[in-house]
């Protein structure tokens, strides 16, 4: 009696823990992107067993997660990247389709909901540290939408000047000291956020990294509760200026300015991530990184590497021009992509598998059991068999659109992808490393390349062809059919109102705003 007695005790106390437990079962997620990343920026992109590399943690990460490959972002400049990161969906549902500048009076729209809003919801804590570039007015500051801390630049770290103007093409000017009349600077000095407040203007940039490290750290380490955390650390490296600390100086493989910074930034990575190991929840965390878009080509070496995603049509054929950030060519999409999650995820797995950003808020809401708003139409899939290692279809489509190039209309659609297929609409109107721009230029029909066999985009299909009718008529279906998705779905629209006075300034009696934590 007494030990049947001692067993239903000892089975209901269990009970008991478990249910109090089951809300730590949900993994902890940490998203860290990487701002302006080539694809070959992680040399182990394209040949993993014999080039050394300037990210050799992030080399590390990925061999022993998933490393995908056929990764896109949602759109080749800041802004519309970020917001389609944070819900799931396009600029043309959400509104956002360019960058907001240090004068907007909007931001991403109120009533699309982020990542963090649902997973605050669900009783995450939630955190943010780095670049948010998503609206710089109350309302569309990350703690009012659904981070419970933030620590970060509200924008570019070039949307304004710095002490030290760092490494830039062409080189910017320092931040005055004083007044200086008629040669006021054109923005304020950079500034730096700690939740609402702003805690130096303008920002140390040579530290930075360093400090959105600790800060990343803290957060980590300050469990509250038994409940999972949601990080999102959006990194300023790889964005011009490049500033680093002199610890990384003259230490890359033969990458002089360029290479010290993506040590400095895979070190950052590596800090970050080694936190979630020193508490013990590596094996309950899931850890994505990529990148924003392409790197930046009009910064010539101080850009990074798209290869082998260098257009060579626009370059031969389209008069030259940029073919990476802000265009719809592959290396203004394609970016470096991991998943690492030890114990969950097998390890050494190379993903061709076609797949976006998009895909990171349906994915992680469905390993946590969240539940997404159903009022509306979400551009992203659920890739979390794809991560399991279960069935997954190969081929998708994929909508790419204008982003910045000159002539084209910012998110509407320059390119489609269905399945190895690619169709361009739109090309030029970006400069390169050497100014130029490249003829601003629509086809229809489309420029159609086979982007397995020719990642180079150098040899479009010949629209006489009974293969390109062929697949000319897929590309129809697929612009039919997201045109009849936006039709029906709840879109918003974005604010880009400018006003002098909507710019952050912690100290209004400075032409820059100066003040210092």
């Amino acid at each position: 009696m007494d030990f049947t007695h001692h067993v239903l005790t000892y089975l209901l106390v269990m009970m008991a823990c478990a249910s109090s437990s089951s809300f730590n079962k949900r993994p902890n997620i940490l998203i860290i992107l990487v701002d302006d990343f080539g694809f070959a920026d992680m040399s182990g992109n394209w040949s993993p067993q014999t080039v050394p590399s300037n990210t050799p943690y992030l080399e590390s990460l990925a061999d022993n997660g998933i490393r995908f490959v056929d990764f896109h972002a949602a759109a080749s400049v800041c802004t519309p990247s970020r917001a389609a990161l944070l819900t799931g969906r396009l600029g043309k549902r959400t509104g956002v389709t360019r960058n907001f500048s240090p004068f907007s009076v909007g931001g991403l729209p109120t009533n699309e909901t982020t990542f963090a809003e649902t997973f605050k919801s669900a009783g995450y804590r939630t955190g943010m540290v780095g670049k948010w570039h998503l609206g710089i007015t109350k309302e569309f500051h990350p703690n009012s939408r659904g981070f419970d801390f933030y620590y970060g630049l509200p924008y570019s770290n070039d949307m304004g000047c710095s002490d030290d103007p760092g490494h830039n093409i062409p080189i910017g000017n320092p931040c005055p000291k004083d007044r200086l009349g008629e040669e006021d600077p054109t923005y304020p000095g950079v500034p730096l956020y700690y939740n609402e407040s702003i805690v130096a203007q303008p920002v140390n940039q040579t530290s930075l990294s360093k400090r959105y490290a600790e800060m990343a750290v803290k957060f980590i380490k300050n469990e509250q509760d038994d409940k999972p955390f949601l990080l999102y650390v959006a990194l300023t490296h790889m964005h011009v200026p490049l500033l680093y600390m002199d610890h990384f100086k003259n230490k890359s493989l033969n990458k002089g300015i360029y290479g010290d910074t993506l040590l400095e930034m895979d070190n950052t990575v590596q800090t970050i991530v080694s936190a979630v190991k020193e508490i013990g929840q590596e094996k309950n965390t899931l850890v994505w990184v990529a990148g924003d878009n392409g790197p930046w080509e009009a910064k010539c070496e101080l850009g990074g590497d798209p290869s082998p995603f260098i257009g060579v049509w626009q370059k031969l054929e389209g008069g030259g021009g940029s073919t990476s950030k802000m265009t719809v060519w592959e290396g203004g999409h394609r970016v470096p992509a991991a998943v690492y999650w030890p114990g969950t995820i097998k390890g050494g797995l190379i993903s061709e598998v076609t797949t976006s950003m998009l895909d990171i808020y349906p994915t992680i809401a469905s390993l946590a059991n969240v539940t997404l708003p159903g009022d509306r139409i979400y551009d992203g899939k659920d890739i979390t068999d794809h991560l399991l290692g279960k069935p997954f279809p190969k081929d998708r489509v994929l909508y790419h659109p204008n982003s910045g190039a000159l002539g084209s209309v910012p998110g509407d659609f320059g390119a489609v992808r269905v399945g190895d297929y690619k169709a361009v609409y739109f090309t030029g109107g970006i400069a390169d490393c050497r100014g130029k721009l490249g003829k601003a230029e629509s086809h229809h029909p489309p420029l159609i390349f086979n982007v397995r066999e020719d990642p180079m985009e150098s040899n479009p299909l010949d629209p006489g062809s009974k293969l390109y009718q062929s697949i000319y008529a897929g590309m129809k279906e697929a612009m039919i059919d997201i045109n009849a998705s936006l039709k029906n779905d709840n879109r918003t629209v974005a604010d880009y109102t400018e006003d002098p006075n909507a710019k952050p300034c912690c100290n209004p009696h400075h032409v820059v705003c100066r003040c210092q934590d």
